[in-house]
């Protein structure tokens, strides 16, 4: 019996969702903060399987599976998110500047659908204060931050953008093992990007190129299977080193296939997150793996994970890590191990002795 999904779930699901959200972050910041508590959280939820350790953009990850940010906005429960097996935390979205988000409710449940939508606005407490919270932090997988330009509820100017993205960085330089640029947070102001113009992004990689001690960086933008788009990224970072990969947004406004009632979900704001964002995360998963250049980058693939066939789709697809955030909600923490010897097993159905193997085996270029 899945005691989470029979006994807790249901309580939980009869709390407002930010509150309860709240809740499981206290819950995890004081059992991560005690030797014991992480002893037990690593006892009852963790696995380690040789099959499944790669090695990443340079990073040793004991498996492929990440906590997507969102999750912990703050860092606050960074340890004990680690102890429950994920090969990866990442800690945001996380603005130069502290951000109080948008209005309440600004999170959303469709249980129908095993999605939720969001519209936090990206509340942090600002890059000095996460920071220096994280660097206290020590984690058995690589920890990542996801930066974002400070929620002002107003567009700001191409430059302004830019410095924003460049002083977020500086404080967790040397105290990240990884940092993700997410160029075009749909929770931030909506609509358009400035790094959508490949002259407003190659500047901020100049920027970048000059900071030093930069760790590894990822780029997050919305998903899309388009040639030229594509292309103008590529080259808006060609010789950028630092650069190692990308993750994909979700596209806000797509219409995707739900159970739930059209009158129940149109008056909800923010951007869908969950199974119903599978197909198209998948085609953009499957379109960019086909034309990167896989000796310099590599894909972390997300959206809809909530099995292990789930993320081994997307592995086969051409993802080197894969992450989750939504699933966690309706399956609870023990989905993380769940997981995980669902991957070793699909490994030895296929023959394969390594997860590294099936990176991209049901996608050969045309």
């Amino acid at each position: 019996m899945d005691l989470y999904r029979t006994l807790v779930r249901p309580l939980l699901f009869s709390c407002d969702a930010e509150w309860i959200h709240n809740r499981t972050l206290d819950a995890g910041a004081a059992l991560g903060a005690t030797h014991v508590g992480r002893i037990l959280l690593r006892t009852l939820f963790k696995y380690n399987h040789p099959s499944l350790h790669c090695t990443v953009a340079g990073l040793h990850f004991a498996n492929p599976l990440g906590l997507a940010a969102g999750f912990d906005k703050n860092g606050r429960a960074v340890r004990a998110l680690d102890a429950l097996g994920f090969g990866s935390v990442e800690v945001g979205s996380v603005s130069a500047y502290p951000s109080v988000g948008n209005a309440k409710p600004r999170l959303f449940r469709l249980p129908a659908d095993e999605a939720i939508i969001v519209n936090y606005g990206v509340p942090n407490g600002g890059a000095q204060a996460v920071s220096q919270r994280m660097h206290k932090w020590s984690t058995d997988g690589p920890l990542g931050v996801n930066l974002v330009e400070t929620n002002t509820g107003q567009a700001l100017e191409d430059d302004a953008v830019i410095e924003e993205f460049v002083e977020a960085v500086r404080p967790f330089c040397s105290k990240v093992d990884y940092v993700t640029l997410n160029l075009n947070c749909p929770n931030t102001t909506g609509g358009s990007s400035p790094f959508d113009s490949p002259d407003v992004l190659r500047t901020l990689m100049v920027e970048y190129g000059r900071i030093r001690d930069l760790p590894p960086v990822f780029l997050k933008f919305t998903a899309h299977a388009d040639g030229h788009r594509m292309e103008n990224t590529l080259s808006a970072i060609e010789g950028c080193s630092f650069v190692r990969g990308f993750i994909f947004n979700l596209p806000p406004g797509a219409n995707y296939p739900l159970r739930s009632p059209a009158h129940v979900v149109d008056p909800m704001p923010g951007t869908l997150c969950g199974p119903p964002t599978q197909d198209r995360m998948n085609e953009a998963l499957r379109f960019w793996y086909r034309h990167i250049d896989r000796q310099r980058h590599v894909i972390i693939g997300s959206g809809g994970v909530r099995t292990a066939e789930d993320a081994y789709e997307k592995i086969r697809l051409g993802a080197s890590l894969v992450q989750i955030y939504t699933a966690l909600v309706y399956r609870g923490p023990g989905l993380v191990q769940q997981i995980n010897r669902g991957l070793v097993r699909l490994l030895e159905r296929d023959g394969l002795e390594a997860i590294g193997q099936a990176v991209g085996l049901d996608n050969d270029r045309p």
